[in-house]
């Protein structure tokens, strides 16, 4: 029940542009991926070549489209760090995932990044 006040919230705030201060980044991460649906991904075998990117999911809630990214560990580092993307249109994702041009990780700067959903 949680998981659907965080995110039934999280869509209020991106109707009205407002940042969402009040949810940690860690508290929205999970309630998307335990409570969205599932939407597409690139695997980690599509970016074994991405210098950054390991995987990267699309879920969808009520028609707004969440991309959680994870990303490689640095050098030294054993695990990668995982971020969330808010209000990501169809289109953009579309974009990212079967563009022809540029690599994974140009798109998903053109695509994705901006996305910020404005947790801490």
């Amino acid at each position: 029940m949680k998981k659907i006040l965080i995110l039934s919230f999280l869509l209020a705030v991106i109707g009205y542009n407002i940042k969402a201060q009040n949810i940690s980044c860690n508290e929205l991460l999970q309630a998307v991926v335990t409570g969205a649906d599932h939407y597409s991904e690139v695997n980690n075998m599509a970016l074994i070549s991405s210098s950054f990117l390991d995987e990267v999911d699309a879920y969808e809630y009520e028609g707004v489209l969440f991309v959680v990214a994870k990303f490689k560990p640095k050098s030294g580092q054993f695990y990668g760090s995982t971020y969330i993307f808010c209000g990501v249109s169809k289109s953009n994702w579309n974009s990212f995932k079967n563009g022809f041009s540029g690599t994974y990780g140009e798109r998903f700067h053109e695509y994705i990044r901006d996305y910020t959903c404005g947790c801490y």
